[in-house]
């Protein structure tokens, strides 16, 4: 009995290995919609690696700061374009295709409630983005916040992004900004 239990321990261990062992397929994300996440972290990549300076405008509640920028931490600078990102899982089927040539536009179901209510991006003839703009709204209890998101391109590569939103928390003021980044060149 206990040479049947250890070969039986014995034999459950190498169908475990050989089961463990099976060819490693690599997850790989489907995009239902414009790749825009991997399209931005590529622009995102080649402005860390040349150093890209900007010239920056924020207007926070009517009070306007100017400045040149160096040293940017372009994931933090462009973390509402990189979140506004339709290819998730869970956005699959949330949104109406309106796309044409020339230009994607995806617009949000009305039955669905997801931040982000309308993408449209204009391309080139090498299918290249020229501009681009979301919308982006959310409301609760608690609090609202609506934002609008633009980006131009030049030859597929950025070249000014303006934000304008305005948000609300439950029994203050509404805050409202604008941010207006333009490249500049080397």
């Amino acid at each position: 009995m206990i040479i049947y239990l250890k070969n039986l321990t014995s034999f459950i261990f190498v169908v475990g290995l050989l089961l463990g062992c099976g060819s490693a397929e690599k997850s790989v994300q489907k995009n239902t919609y414009f790749a825009w996440s991997a399209f931005l972290k590529q622009q995102i990549n080649g402005f860390a690696q040349s150093n890209q300076r900007v010239h920056k405008t924020v207007v926070m509640d009517g009070k306007k700061e100017v400045k040149i920028v160096s040293n940017v931490d372009w994931e933090k600078e462009f973390a509402l374009y990189l979140e506004a990102d339709l290819n998730k899982p869970a956005y699959e089927k949330s949104y109406d295709n309106l796309s044409e040539p020339g230009f994607y536009w995806y617009s949000l179901k009305k039955d669905e409630n997801l931040p982000v209510k309308k993408m449209i991006i204009h391309l080139d003839a090498n299918e290249r983005p020229t501009k681009m703009e979301i919308e982006i709204s959310q409301k609760n209890f608690l609090f609202e916040t609506r934002k609008k998101l633009f980006m131009n391109f030049s030859e597929g590569r950025i070249q000014t992004y303006y934000i304008e939103g305005m948000q609300q928390f439950f029994l203050a003021e509404p805050t409202s900004y604008k941010i207006l980044g333009v490249l500049i060149a080397k």
